[in-house]
């Protein structure tokens, strides 16, 4: 085994002849460096950016896959680089033959690479092809891809994606009227509950279905629920039902729309249950240039000792006009 003293030693005497301007000098210093030891990993970043140079995308993924087995902080180096160069279907391809031989960073990998805004679109290209080669991808990590183009705002690239493990999922209409979904990461076009711990709201199994459980301390209001719509210009009807909600009408909580231009599209409060049976419905407009739309459910705050507390069975919003065809 090589001296590590050693290897030390031409490592800093690399650097220094490329600091100096001695490029050739330096690439003898670096080769030897790497013939003596893999674990080194300025000698193999050096490697990586050789084989570059030379247009050797083999050669650079295997220098990537050595660093990475071998330098457990690599990974903060390595990765952003290597998510950024995903675009490139050559690098996609041999960066897929590394995974598929099950290295202990890849999973790793999967999950930094779905849950950072680096090159969203290379990841999804990355997902895709890494079907044929058996890439390990979970429901979270999909769920986390979607939420990154959506930040970034390619909302026809994360409904595409979307859909791609989602096939049944309607863009014409809110999903998942009944909360049957239990996901642990949702995605944007799935129900989420909000952040706020104080509100208390959870969706919770119930038989084959699920509902939306809600208990709010007095005094506080805060978003209970939200989900993301590509909803074309239209008329719909948002329609629902709850259980247990019984409040002034100062303090029940309300459905919100708004565009994702921060425009409110319209409110409407969910009545006290032992109303209609619990039944509500209303109205809400989206005009022309609203590319997206956030459908949220809202606590307002209650002077009640108790509390706001209600559960939510059932909510949907259809277009009201049939005219309306039906999108992917």
């Amino acid at each position: 085994m090589a001296d590590p003293t050693a290897v030390d030693a031409l490592t800093v005497l690399g650097l220094q002849a490329q600091l100096r301007g001695e490029f050739t000098r330096a690439d003898r210093i670096f080769s030897y460096s790497t013939a003596l030891s893999r674990r080194e990993l300025r000698p193999q970043i050096w490697a990586i950016e050789r084989a570059v140079a030379q247009g050797d995308v083999s050669g650079a993924i295997r220098h990537y896959d050595i660093a990475l087995r071998t330098s457990n902080s690599a990974a903060k180096d390595l990765f952003p680089t290597l998510i950024a160069a995903l675009s490139e279907p050559r690098i996609r391809a041999e960066l897929l033959q590394i995974l598929a031989t099950r290295p202990a960073w890849g999973d790793k990998f999967v999950r930094y690479a779905a849950d950072n805004e680096i090159n969203p679109e290379g990841v999804v290209a990355l997902f895709h092809e890494g079907q044929q080669t058996g890439l390990d991808v979970s429901e979270d990590e999909r769920s986390l891809l979607v939420n990154a183009l959506i930040s970034q705002g390619k909302f026809e690239s994360a409904w595409e994606f979307y859909q791609s493990y989602r096939p049944g999922a309607q863009r014409n209409s809110s999903r998942d009227p009944n909360f049957v979904l239990q996901a642990n990461r949702p995605a944007a076009f799935e129900w989420r509950v909000g952040d706020d711990a104080r509100l208390g709201a959870a969706i919770l199994r119930q038989g084959e279905g699920g509902l939306l459980d809600f208990s709010v301390p007095p005094s506080t209001a805060g978003l209970l629920v939200r989900q993301m719509l590509l909803l074309p210009a239209g008329i719909y009807r948002l329609e629902g039902r709850s259980r247990g909600l019984e409040q002034p009408q100062s303090s029940r909580p309300y459905w919100t729309l708004i565009c994702s231009d921060g425009r409110e599209l319209g409110r409407l409060p969910v009545p006290n249950s032992d109303e209609r049976a619990g039944r509500f419905a209303g109205q809400f407009t989206i005009g022309k240039g609203c590319k997206a739309q956030t459908l949220s459910l809202i606590a307002r705050a209650s002077d009640d000792i108790m509390g706001v507390s209600g559960q939510i069975l059932q909510v949907r919003l259809v277009p009201l006009q049939s005219g309306q065809g039906k999108q992917k």
